[in-house]
């Protein structure tokens, strides 16, 4: 077989392969395999390559359909790059109710507030716990000034996100951990420093950061959405922009029924489709410091909510806020 017949040949394998898979093969990965193949016949790669490339310009005219041409020259290209890996966290049946908290921010945690919380849904029987969020803190990666006498408690923040972990696993069971913006400072500035130093590669990783023994504690990405029954669960910040009426807002952005922290107010919002269903938006106060330097001023109030499933997917939101030692 001359070099045309052998590029002509394994081309076409490719592109079958490819149309029938829905997927593509670069130019590049095809002579790799054919100089490999043949490296009695072709000199090198690029060698191969240019067979490849003369191939594929004349198959094109010898092709039946526009359709089938089209078809042919997307298996050549290669695949797009992507970026996320966007699904849905979809939480397993057997689990009823869920303690949903966001916005702990570890060390900046309001002591009164969090053991509130758990309290509460211990005794409401909750079977789940939801962290919506900025569990941690990683104060030492924000882009505020560091203050060198605060900076010094975070020091001990693995132990303590860990130690609080542990504690949720032992009074609830189940515990499913959605990152929020927060929670990721530490692998961005890992990522933006990959290049300086590739030595760091592969330290990005919150659940080797968080792991305790014995931990069964689920991690989900912070751009996925968590999913109980007919409730979707996201932190909020994956929508840019809250403005004064949170809930409402990322209800219009959602179109669907959605709970969310970020913002740590309380708010509920409920609308009707033109088919008469209805839709709500709730999002939950935070269990963190009120007053932090970067904004002491500011309408935030400590919260959390209790979210019972129903067996056909439907849900009621217990919202509630947290006033001194007092729940509404």
């Amino acid at each position: 077989m001359t070099k045309t017949d052998i590029a002509r040949k394994v081309t076409q394998e490719f592109i079958n392969t490819a149309i029938s898979n829905n997927t593509s093969y670069s130019k590049h990965k095809i002579a790799a395999y054919i100089h490999d193949l043949h490296p009695e016949k072709f000199n090198d790669k690029e060698d191969a390559r240019k067979y490849v490339r003369i191939v594929t310009g004349s198959m094109g005219r010898k092709l039946a359909s526009q359709d089938k041409q089209l078809a042919a020259d997307f298996a050549l290209l290669e695949q797009p790059v992507q970026e996320l890996d966007l699904k849905p966290f979809i939480v397993p049946k057997q689990y009823k109710k869920a303690l949903v908290m966001s916005d702990i921010h570890s060390r900046f945690h309001d002591r009164n507030a969090l053991e509130t919380a758990i309290n509460y849904g211990l005794k409401r029987d909750c079977d789940l716990v939801i962290i919506n969020g900025d569990l941690l803190d990683f104060y030492q990666f924000s882009k505020f000034d560091k203050n060198p006498n605060i900076l010094k408690y975070f020091y001990s923040e693995r132990e303590w996100v860990t130690d609080f972990l542990e504690l949720l696993q032992k009074h609830f069971g189940k515990v499913i951990f959605k990152k929020g913006n927060h929670d990721i400072r530490r692998e961005l500035h890992i990522q933006r420093k990959l290049n300086d130093v590739p030595e760091i590669d592969g330290l990005t990783d919150i659940r080797d950061y968080v792991f305790f023994d014995g931990s069964t504690v689920e991690v989900i990405e912070d751009y996925n959405i968590i999913e109980f029954g007919k409730l979707n669960v996201m932190h909020g910040h994956e929508y840019y922009g809250s403005g004064v009426h949170v809930a409402y807002n990322r209800l219009n952005k959602a179109m669907d029924n959605v709970i969310s922290g970020h913002s740590h107010v309380t708010q509920n919002s409920i609308k009707k489709s033109i088919s008469g269903k209805f839709y709500g938006s709730w999002t939950t106060g935070c269990l963190c410091s009120l007053s932090p330097r970067y904004n002491p001023q500011n309408n935030w109030n400590h919260g959390f909510a209790i979210v019972e499933k129903e067996p056909d997917g439907e849900f009621i939101v217990d919202n509630k806020q947290i006033i001194g030692n007092k729940i509404f």
